[in-house]
């Protein structure tokens, strides 16, 4: 019998049954609409569990409205990007004018057709690293504000416990995994693709970059800060092997895995983007400030609570 016809058969003989029976054969009904009812509602896909109850990856999108729709924040973000712009442009320029030549004939002398590739090639590559170095001193301390002024807005600045981050961490140019990125950082000469591949193996660690300032404003210890990121207390050398660090569950990652492929789109990923990915971390972390703080912050005071009650 099919189910549709065992459930007449069953629901046309209840009457026949004994009440212990009878209330079998009723719960068996009810779970059967309850199961038909689920298939019907629930996606095709896997539903992702989110400690803090949004999906991270949606922070870089959100903080995009978000900042158009307060004059405050997008007023910084124009101007730092245009300076970033004017930046990138002109040292472009200038490669392009001064390097791309001089490049070519040390590659060959007879400047075959794959010299002048292999030249454009490497001042893409050396324009994107000088730009790059540039806009760490012109955007590091634009993104703290930003910071700063989104947690306000939503009303989870604590001014009397949080401190933003010092001016000295702001022009920090060793991020985490620093070696790693460097390496897989040509990937991105690849237009949309290498971006998405490069931000897929270093996300963890880009989502990281970016909670540092939240992590630094409520001081939390960098123990308690891997445990966060990764789940557990490991370095960042054992954490590139470890598993959860490219989990899709992992929040950090799927933060990172966004905030690194917006950034790494042509023109607007460094000059517009990591502006926005600022405020985007600001509402990361509002949103944990809104769930009672980092989970590993937690899961430590009930630890810490649990020896010093085994200790009295």
């Amino acid at each position: 019998l099919d189910s549709s016809r065992l459930q007449l058969y069953v629901t046309s003989s209840s009457s026949l049954l004994p009440p212990p029976a009878t209330a079998l054969v009723n719960q068996w009904e009810t779970d059967n609409q309850t199961n038909n009812i689920e298939s019907r509602t629930m996606p095709s896909i896997i539903k992702l569990r989110h400690t803090y109850g949004h999906d991270p990856i949606r922070y870089p999108i959100k903080a995009l409205a978000y900042t158009l729709s307060r004059p405050s924040l997008w007023s910084t973000v124009f101007k730092v990007a245009c300076v970033g712009c004017t930046l990138a442009v002109l040292i472009l320029v200038l490669l392009f004018v001064f390097a791309l030549k001089p490049q070519a004939e040390l590659i060959s002398a007879n400047l075959e057709w794959w010299a002048w590739l292999v030249a454009v090639l490497l001042v893409l590559l050396e324009a994107a690293v000088c730009t790059g170095l540039l806009m760490v001193a012109t955007q590091s301390k634009a993104q703290t504000k930003l910071f700063v002024a989104t947690m306000r807005m939503e009303g989870q600045w604590k001014e009397d416990e949080m401190v933003a981050q010092s001016t000295i961490k702001d022009f920090n140019l060793i991020k985490k995994a620093f070696v790693m990125r460097m390496a897989t950082f040509p990937i991105q000469l690849i237009p949309i693709v290498g971006g998405a591949i490069y931000s897929a193996i270093n996300a963890t660690f880009t989502g990281w970059d970016y909670m540092d300032r939240y992590f630094d404003a409520i001081k939390l210890p960098s123990r308690l800060q891997r445990m966060e990121v990764f789940g557990a207390d490991k370095s960042d050398c054992s954490a590139l092997c470890y598993p959860s660090t490219y989990d899709a569950d992992n929040a950090y990652a799927r933060f990172g895995f966004m905030v690194g492929f917006l950034e790494s789109l042509p023109i607007v990923g460094f000059a517009v983007f990591p502006l926005t990915n600022a405020v985007a971390a600001a509402l990361f972390a509002s949103d944990i400030e809104k769930a009672g703080g980092p989970s590993s912050l937690k899961l430590n005071d009930e630890s810490s609570a649990a020896k010093s009650g085994t200790t009295s």
